[in-house]
């Protein structure tokens, strides 16, 4: 139920950031209708910590709201916080102590992405890490493991029902003359989302991300819905609100969709034909 991509930017010095994106629809086995306003994303306040998760949506998303706020509130153990493999374990147990509580006749499949920026700055100041944390609700076992992050920007994951429309649209914009870049593989996945590839994916897509500095972002996106904060449309944005918009060309530009004085233009290739 969730179209789902990861990717990492990176220049000629090396990792440059990593982002997170998702759909917001969420729908129920033998059940009619779909939820369009669940979030799937998530960034820590207080840590360079981003989260997002594909399946069973009531455990992770109740796991990662939980691991956001004691992030930012500083409940996290120092001991847990010393390394990103610390940061891994500490999640993992959270994840397997919720995972206890949780009746065993009802608990689905999961997959938790949980990426991390270790240090700041340049690099070698800073690395990037992505881990997978993962439920089968049949072994009922729960694993953890690492994504070996590429030399060059490129995607590192897609997941979900939605995967092979995600792959197919990626697979497109890689092809053209714009390549692996962080706009296309944003590009491709909102127009995955428009051309309704999978039809338990919809509703507006969701942006998080890290920088070589700072903790996770929360990004707002712009279609042409309008504006939009974790899945949900906004009616009204209040002056000097302090976040980032991007569209879906993930151009920077401001919460009416404006392109922001200086930022750089991004065009559709005309390899790449528009979603119908």
């Amino acid at each position: 139920m969730t179209s789902f991509i990861a990717w990492l930017g990176v220049d000629s010095r090396g990792p440059t950031s990593m982002y997170f994106a998702s759909d917001s629809r969420i729908s129920w086995d033998k059940v009619p209708g779909v939820w369009d306003c669940g979030q799937k994303v998530f960034a820590a306040n207080a840590g360079a910590e981003i989260f997002g998760f594909t399946g069973y949506v009531l455990l992770p998303q109740s796991i990662l709201g939980k691991a956001c706020s004691f992030i930012d509130r500083g409940m996290r153990a120092s001991s847990a916080s010393e390394s990103f493999e610390t940061r891994v374990a500490w999640l993992k147990d959270l994840a397997e102590r919720e995972v206890a509580m949780h009746p065993n006749r009802r608990i689905e499949d999961f997959t938790i992405f949980y990426g991390q920026r270790s240090g700041m700055g340049m690099p070698p100041n800073s690395t990037f890490h992505l881990h997978v944390i993962s439920w089968d609700s049949k072994a009922k076992v729960l694993s953890a493991w690492p994504v070996v992050l590429p030399s060059r920007s490129g995607v590192l994951k897609t997941h979900g029902t939605g995967k092979a429309g995600v792959d197919k649209w990626s697979d497109a914009w890689t092809l053209s003359d714009q390549g692996n870049t962080s706009r296309t593989m944003f590009s491709a996945f909102c127009d995955s989302l428009q051309a309704k590839e999978d039809p338990m994916s919809g509703g507006e897509p969701q942006l998080v991300g890290l920088y070589r500095q700072g903790p996770g972002q929360v990004f707002g996106v712009v279609t042409e819905r309008g504006p939009s904060l974790h899945g949900s449309l906004l009616l009204d944005v209040p002056p000097g609100v302090k976040i980032e918009w991007r569209d879906q060309l993930f151009q920077r530009v401001s919460a009416n969709g404006e392109l922001l004085k200086h930022a750089q233009p991004h065009s559709r290739p005309a390899q790449v034909g528009a979603p119908s």
